[in-house]
């Protein structure tokens, strides 16, 4: 079914010349609707009266709302199997989150439409009506400035592709400019001088009754004949929500009205069963019960993973956001201590244990020993080793001549590298470790080599800063080792971790870290931390500007994945571990 006009009746207008009182009708493929009024006046009433009305006359294969609740009044619409997303302001990234989806739905529809108007195509995507309650809130709020040219080209673009733009106002301050792309007007109880603003012509006062108010016509009622100035403010009376020009005849109520809805969508154990996509919000901790029950699965999921992780919801969609470990070999996370990157930690490593029960995990730290809790979390469930404090060992020559040594944590790391998975080069490396002379000698000679066989999966965590340093002995493991480790990583199975990224001060060593990384977590402000470490971290040629724009600030549990390789930037809500 074509769509030609979508007729809402919404209340009734009074026309004195001719003393007439025809139905107040608005054609939602010809006008946005903009209405005014002061608090208590009949805004909310008039928006539920609308969202009734579409959910009386259309289904979820017609039509779909998203509402914007500056306001606060409109929370339980949320739920409605027409209401595609309800955001409030609680979480700007809600507010920045729907103009994104709003987007994307323009372009959708200017693609399925193929030129023609919604109203001229013979098959048509789904009509969105998109509310904003209070839109002087959203105005007046300088972090969403960014946003002020994307509602204003909705408004102007919308209405042809299928998208009705519905906004309610306390003033016509910073909302004069969009009238122009209004041309269903409506103001309640206002100030006469304002009255002047919306429909640029004097009107005459009337009780302060809610719901009752002036507009134009926008619909020509049926029956009158001759002229009629449609553009001059009428005296309007918007019908309640349960009780239309019909009331009578149908005896609506709010239970019947609900019964009535019941049934169109087929509701029961709890939900309907007929509805359109949902866009649900985040509870303050994504919990892997509430994880379960918010994922949505892309329709043309065509990736296949050998070592899926996935560790929360994006943003947008509430896709789960899964990094394949064996195609993602070197994982950077950055961020602010307590933003949640131990948690991070413990789902991928859990992710990892549970499909490769057979991996050995090796924590490399320092002396803040933040890893040996996690350590201790997975030391009875895989083979796990620990390197984070200065240890007096036993080393062995291959002519079996026995040493005591004591190492520092980078010295046990190198010596471990060395004997399963790496032959290091004995000058730089071993000799030290070692305590010998770098020059030809009986005991240098005898510093035995890696013998290389095939170990299992191995997932290398390191939250050492010393990696990072720029000495000599440091910065060797990220210019030299690293590149040699990767390039052998899938045949060999080696996973890194780097679970807290230090800055590199070195260029050389912060080119080659990352040269290597295939995926990067953030647990902080992108914008911010983009701005701050410049050309120093993967994300250093980001545009601080956009990323202003285009994400909010996190909250404790929110983050980001960046895929390298595929360039790809996703903000997300991180599963809480436990």
């Amino acid at each position: 079914m074509a769509f030609e006009k979508m007729l809402c009746t919404l209340g009734k207008f009074d026309i004195p010349i001719i003393q007439l009182q025809p139905p107040f009708v608005v054609d939602l493929l010809d006008s946005n609707i903009a209405v005014f009024g002061a608090a208590m006046s009949g805004k909310t009433t008039f928006i539920r009266t609308l969202v009734n009305v579409l959910h009386k006359q259309y289904n979820e294969k017609e039509e779909q709302i998203f509402i914007l609740d500056f306001g606060g009044a409109l929370f339980d619409c949320r739920d409605l199997p027409l209401v595609s997303a309800y955001f409030d302001n609680s979480n700007e990234e809600y507010v920045k989150r729907v103009f994104k989806i709003m987007d994307n739905i323009l372009k959708d529809n200017i693609r399925e439409l193929n030129g023609k108007n919604f109203r001229d195509a013979d098959v048509q995507p789904l009509h969105t009506t998109f509310i904003i309650d209070n839109v002087n809130a959203f105005i007046d709020e300088p972090r969403y400035m960014a946003y002020h040219e994307k509602l204003a080209k909705l408004c102007r673009e919308g209405l042809s592709k299928g998208i009705t733009i519905v906004i309610t106002a306390l003033d016509t301050k910073g909302v004069t400019s969009y009238l122009g792309n209004f041309k269903q007007k409506i103001a309640f109880e206002l100030p006469v001088e304002k009255y002047a603003d919306i429909f640029t012509g004097k009107v005459g006062l009337i009780k302060n009754t809610p719901g009752r108010g002036f507009a134009n016509v926008t619909v020509k009622p049926e029956g009158v004949t001759g002229t009629f100035r449609m553009n001059l403010p009428y005296e309007v009376q918007c019908a309640l929500p349960y009780r239309t020009e019909d009331a009578e005849e149908s005896g609506d109520t709010k239970e019947s009205f609900y019964e009535k809805l019941r049934q169109k969508f087929s509701f029961s154990e709890g939900r309907y069963r007929k509805c359109v996509k949902k866009y649900w919000t985040f509870p303050k901790e994504l919990t892997w019960e509430e994880y379960e029950k918010l994922k949505q699965q892309p329709k043309n999921e065509q990736k296949e993973y050998r070592l899926p992780v996935s560790v929360g919801l994006d943003y947008v969609n509430f896709y789960p956001v899964t990094v394949d470990l064996e195609q993602s070999r070197v994982i950077a996370i950055y961020g602010k201590k307590g933003f949640g990157k131990t948690n991070l930690l413990y789902l991928l490593l859990s992710g990892v244990v549970q499909q490769r029960p057979e991996a050995e995990i090796v924590f490399f730290d320092d002396g803040r020993n933040q890893l040996e809790p996690v350590y201790n979390s997975f030391k009875d469930k895989v083979n796990c080793k620990l390197i984070n404090k200065f240890e007096e060992m036993e080393l062995c020559l291959t002519d079996g001549t026995k040493k005591m040594r004591k190492l520092s944590p980078l010295q046990q790391f190198y010596l471990y590298l060395n004997e399963k998975h790496i032959s290091l080069d004995k000058p730089n490396y071993m000799a030290d470790i070692y305590g010998v002379s770098k020059v030809s000698s009986k005991e240098y000679l005898m510093i035995p080599d890696c013998y290389v066989e095939r170990a299992p999966f191995t997932v290398f965590v390191i939250q050492s800063k010393l990696v990072y340093l720029n000495a000599v002995e440091n910065k060797r493991f990220i210019n030299v080792l690293l590149p040699q480790l990767v390039s052998v990583a899938e045949e060999r199975g080696y996973l890194f971790i780097f679970s807290d990224v230090q800055k590199i001060s070195d260029a050389e060593q912060n080119s080659f870290f990352n040269n290597m990384i295939t995926g990067t977590f953030l647990l902080d402000n992108i914008a911010e931390f983009a701005g701050e470490r410049g050309q120093r971290t993967i994300f250093g040629n980001m545009d601080v500007k956009s990323l202003k724009e285009d994400y909010a600030r996190c909250e404790i549990g929110d983050g980001y994945f960046y895929d390298v390789e595929a360039d790809n930037l996703l903000k997300l809500k991180f599963i809480k571990y436990c």
